[in-house]
Order: structure tokens, then C-alpha cells, then sequence
């Protein structure tokens, strides 16, 4: 990283940085004007969309109808990202956010004038939407939405309601827009003193790197700083948080389903008994979890351990800056075992600006993958030279991969994978890198810095999400049953559902109760759930891989390239991982306690 700043604790402006390591968004459009030109575009489609409204009894009619709304759709998605991309890039930025607001408010404009197709389709049986399907000038372009439609029949409703209900996507991201402005614009952290006694400001960045720090001051003094402002704005953020799921209510009855999960589930026709197996069993063997608690605490040698002390290297002695340009190494070598395919795309992305690598004033925070068909994906990072942060590489370049094979793949119509298959991608790399690192390690040291590595990761991607999907499903159940998600109730089901899954071991502090409210996944819908399923999934597939199962390559690259060919469950049971059984969360589960278990006896 190069920068002009002599202050080492200074955010960099993004001029500072070399532009190796900055995205090019010019690969979407070449300027603002190119952009214009597509928001022009878009409003060309949406007359000539109208065109087909009454004519869909047609095969042709009704085919070259569905292809104009794609072609809608993949010009919206590139006026949506180029914007956003740019704005997260300086939040502040009020011509991206300007143009963001028009890409959402077109995108509401062009739901809407297709919201007249599946009334009209569904006016036909069964049996002749097959027949029209099967006359297609393309039969396997459409075949499978075609059979969704025909699946989710009773929850599309008249020509007229589904008009409205698009029109409603214009404010229904409100809430969301609201605390992503707060948590990435508004809120300035508090500034503490590092392990050295210097001040430093914090970020959400150095947030995390302080909960990695071996002085416990500091991560007690950084838990305390960094929630301070989400303290003084809990009222706001517990009133966003309930738009939320009052939100997600209103749709669920507009569509005509049981309850919110339902809802939310049955878009990629996961049966509710997926999520309610995944908390119900691992909270029957949450007692592996209690272990790690206890374990962190006799390492430690704590009179209490507190939740953020959950985090921290249980030796860091042993622990490592890893530069970015190192971390791109490890994450290529570590991805052999996926074939020479995989790893010259993996180089081509690294080495074609494909992503923003460190943070900079006004950047917003976290790490993503955003992928796009008609270009690339863009990988955002705010990289801190951390174990951790090479791990959060390995993941979503992981995501940056899926992408590029199922765009390639599929046809526009098929590409977008579901997020349930999306996180066995991401994971799947991360553990190739786990299992990297520990075979290079030379000493008992090592070994045990790794398995606390590993086991850590579990924690965070299994069962943090685990408890995280609790969480969401009762709020979401308080409500329909006529309650109310005040601060203090939100609060306490945090703080219990913490105590439960930590264990007695655990000593509460005053700052944990509040963590819900700065967790950004709680405003897509029954989303974190994914996390831990897809963890349990992508530790099948990668025993598989290490047990060096005749034709694993193959079948994984096929799931990569599938897209939304099929339902997640279905493409995961064609990879040899069935997740309707409980068999792959109770492995993972054991696993994790083996390792609890293993790092024990290599501390006595």
C-alpha cells in the first residue's frame, strides 16, 4: 500500500493507495454518461414490455416477452452496481448516492410493467404452460422458471396487486437505507489507547483487529468504545430493526404464506425443517461450544472470560501480519486441489483490479462479492493485514469464482445461484486454506495456532450464525403473534440467547446485549442461516477432497457452473451432500469438538 499519510493510525484517502489494489469500474461503464445512456434504455424496454401484455398464449410471443425483461433486468442490475459500487466507496459521495436512488426507484418502475406477465401466465393451467414451454425457440432457456411458477402458483397474486406490490419496493428497502447510513456514514467511533499507550480512533476495521489484540485492556476498551454509539442510538436502530420485520410481514401475508419463513424459505424451495433442524440440533449439542468457552478460559488464565475475549488468538506468540500481496499467494496455492481451470481465473482476478482492497475515508466497511453477468464480479475488502482478513480473501474470491463459472454457464435467466449455495463456495476455500497452512506447519506451536484458527472459524460461521438465526426467528415470531421489539426486549433475547450458547462459563458484560444492533445481515430477510448450512456443506465437500474421492474436481466445478439450474438442495445432493438429513451439521458439530478436545491435550 502506498500513501502520502506520515500518521500511521490515519484513515488513507483513496488517492493514497496505488491503483493496482483499487477497483476499475470503468469494465461496467466508462463514465457517468454511459450510464445515463442505460437508464435511457431501460425506459425503451419497459414500453416495448407493455407491448406483450395480452399476447402471452403465443410461445414466441410469450419467449421474446420473457427476454425482453431480462435484458431489463441485466441492464438494471449494471446501473445498480456501478452506483453502488461507487457510492461504498465514499458514502458520502451525494452524485452515486443521487444516482443509486434513481437505479432503485427505476428498478420499482420496471417491476412494475412486468408485473403483468405471471398474473397472465397463471390464468393458463398447468399443462399449458408446459406445452408453450416446450415450443420455446430456446427449450432450456426458461424451462425451469417456467416450473417454479407453476410451483409458487398460490402466492402470485392478480395483475393489479403485483402491480402494487412491485411499486413497493421503491420505500421497502427504507429501513435497510436508514441503518446503513447510521452504521457506514453517521456513527464516529470513540478514540482508546493501543497496546503501545498511543491513541487510535476507532473502525469497524480496527474494531476487529483490537478484538484480536493480546492485551485484554484493549479489547475490553474497544468492546466498550465501538458499541458506545450503537448505545446512544439504540432507539433508532431498534425502530429500523422493527420497520424491518413489519416488512417482511406485510409481504408474507400479500403473498399468502404461513408465516416469514415460510416465505423467505420457499423461494429456493427449502423445506422449513432445513432451518428448524440446524437450530434444534446444534443447540441439543451446544455443549461443545460450552468446552471451547471453558477451554479459552483456562488458556487465558481468566478469572471471567467475557464475550470479547471469545475472539482473541489463544496464542499469539505464534500469531502473524499477513501483507495483501502474501494473502494472494496462499489463497492461489491453497486452491490447487480445484484444478488448473479454477486457478488461472483466480489469477486472472487478482491481477485485473477485480478488487478494492484497503480501507480508505468514507469506504464502507466489511468485505463482499458482487456479481456481475455482463462484466465480472468486484470483490470489496478493507484488508488489515490479519490472519483473519486473508481467511475473509480465500472467501470471497471463493464467491468471485461462482460467479464467473455460472456466468459463463448459464443463460442470464439461470445464472444467479441462491446465497445457500453461494456460502459453500466461499467456505469450501477458506477450510482449503486451513488445511494449507497446516501442513506447511513445522511445531506443535503452529499446529495449535491453527486448530485455534480453524475452530475459531467454526464459532464465527457456524455457530455465531446459528444463534444469529435464532435470534431473527423469534423477533420475526414476537411480532406476528401481535408483540412489540422494543430496545430493551431485542436486548434481552440477545443477552439470553449469548449466555445459552457460550455457557455458564461465560461472565456477561454490559456491551454484549446490544451487539443485534449493529449486525446489517438482520435486514435481508432469514438470511444468516445460509452461512451455517453452507459451512456444514462446503466441510462434506471438502472431506471429500482431502479423502481424494474419484471425481470430486468434476462434480464441484458442475456445481459452481450450474447456477440456478436447479434448487440448491437438489445441486448439492448431485456434489454427494444431502441437507434435508441432519448428518452434515451433527459432523461438523463433532468435528468442532474433536478439535476443542485435540488443542486441549496439545495445552496440558
Amino acid at each position: 500500500m502506498t500513501t502520502g499519510t506520515k500518521d500511521k493510525n490515519a484513515i488513507p484517502k483513496r488517492h493514497e493507495i496505488d491503483e493496482k489494489y483499487r477497483w476499475k469500474l470503468t469494465d461496467i461503464y466508462k463514465d457517468n454518461g454511459a450510464w445515463e445512456a442505460d437508464f435511457e434504455k431501460i425506459q425503451l424496454l419497459m414500453t416495448e414490455l407493455k407491448t406483450f401484455s395480452g399476447n402471452l398464449n403465443n410461445a414466441d410471443s410469450l419467449f421474446d416477452c420473457l427476454e425482453a425483461r431480462s435484458e431489463m433486468s441485466r441492464i438494471m442490475s449494471c446501473l445498480f452496481q456501478y452506483s453502488k459500487l461507487n457510492l461504498d466507496l465514499d458514502s458520502r459521495n451525494s452524485t452515486f448516492k443521487e444516482m443509486v436512488d434513481r437505479a432503485m426507484m427505476l428498478s420499482s418502475e420496471s417491476s412494475a410493467a412486468a408485473s403483468f406477465i405471471e398474473p397472465e401466465l397463471l390464468k393458463m393451467s398447468d399443462e399449458e404452460l408446459l406445452k408453450l414451454s416446450l415450443q420455446f425457440k430456446e427449450k432450456d432457456r426458461y424451462d425451469f422458471y417456467i416450473k417454479e411458477l407453476i410451483r409458487e402458483r398460490n402466492h402470485v397474486r392478480s395483475e393489479d396487486i403485483e402491480e402494487i406490490l412491485s411499486m413497493t419496493t421503491t420505500f421497502a428497502s427504507g429501513a435497510e437505507q436508514t441503518f446503513s447510513m447510521l452504521d457506514d456514514a453517521d456513527i464516529t467511533y470513540p478514540t482508546i489507547k493501543d497496546e503501545d499507550g498511543n491513541d487510535l480512533q476507532l473502525t469497524k476495521q480496527r474494531y476487529a483487529k483490537c478484538m484480536d489484540s493480546s492485551v485484554r485492556r484493549v479489547r475490553k476498551d474497544a468492546n466498550e468504545g465501538f458499541y458506545k454509539p450503537y448505545k446512544e442510538h439504540i432507539n433508532t436502530i431498534a425502530s429500523t430493526l422493527s420497520s424491518e420485520v413489519s416488512k417482511n410481514i406485510f409481504y408474507t401475508k400479500a403473498r399468502k404464506y404461513n408465516n416469514t419463513l415460510h416465505r423467505a424459505l420457499d423461494g429456493n424451495n427449502i423445506p422449513v425443517t432445513v432451518y428448524k433442524s440446524l437450530l434444534d440440533t446444534t443447540e441439543k449439542h451446544i455443549e461443545a461450544l460450552h468446552k471451547w468457552t471453558s477451554l479459552r478460559k483456562k488458556v487465558l488464565k481468566l478469572d471471567e472470560i467475557a464475550p470479547f475475549d471469545m475472539l482473541c488468538p489463544l496464542f499469539p506468540d505464534y500469531d502473524y501480519e499477513v501483507p495483501y500481496d502474501e494473502a494472494v499467494n496462499k489463497v492461489i496455492e491453497c486452491c490447487h486441489p480445484l484444478g488448473e481451470d479454477y486457478n488461472k481465473r483466480l489469477v486472472h482476478a487478482f491481477g485485473n483490479r477485480w478488487v478494492d482492497v484497503y480501507e480508505t475515508d468514507g469506504k464502507t466497511g466489511g468485505a463482499y462479492s458482487w456479481g456481475n453477468y455482463s462484466v465480472h464480479p468486484y470483490v470489496l475488502m478493507n484488508y488489515n493485514d490479519t490472519v483473519d482478513n486473508m481467511f475473509t480473501l480465500a472467501h470471497e474470491l471463493g464467491h468471485c469464482l461462482h460467479s464467473v463459472y455460472s456466468n459463463e454457464t448459464q443463460p442470464f435467466a439461470k445464472a444467479q445461484y441462491s446465497i445457500f449455495v453461494a456460502e459453500v463456495a466461499s467456505t469450501l476455500n477458506e477450510g482449503l486454506l486451513q488445511q494449507h497452512l497446516l501442513k506447511q506447519a513445522k511445531t506443535k506451536e503452529e499446529k495449535m495456532y491453527l486448530l485455534n484458527r480453524h475452530i475459531d472459524n467454526t464459532l464465527g460461521t457456524f455457530f455465531h450464525q446459528v444463534m444469529y438465526a435464532r435470534f431473527e426467528l423469534m423477533i420475526h415470531q414476537i411480532v406476528e403473534k401481535g408483540g412489540a421489539l422494543s430496545p430493551d426486549t431485542l436486548n434481552k433475547i440477545w443477552g439470553d440467547l449469548t449466555q445459552k450458547y457460550y455457557g455458564p462459563s461465560l461472565t456477561m458484560d454490559d456491551m454484549t446485549p446490544l451487539k443485534w444492533s449493529r449486525i446489517p445481515h438482520f435486514y435481508m430477510t432469514f438470511y444468516v442461516y445460509q452461512y451455517a448450512t453452507s459451512y456444514a456443506a462446503s466441510q462434506a465437500i471438502l472431506k471429500k477432497f482431502l479423502d481424494g474421492e474419484e471425481g470430486i474436481i468434476e462434480k464441484y466445478l458442475t456445481l459452481l457452473k450450474s447456477g440456478g439450474r436447479d434448487y440448491p438442495i437438489n445441486l448439492l445432493k448431485e456434489c454427494g451432500v444431502d441437507m434435508t438429513t441432519a448428518d452434515p451439521v451433527l459432523a461438523t458439530i463433532e468435528l468442532f469438538d474433536q478439535q476443542v478436545a485435540e488443542l486441549d491435550k496439545l495445552t496440558e
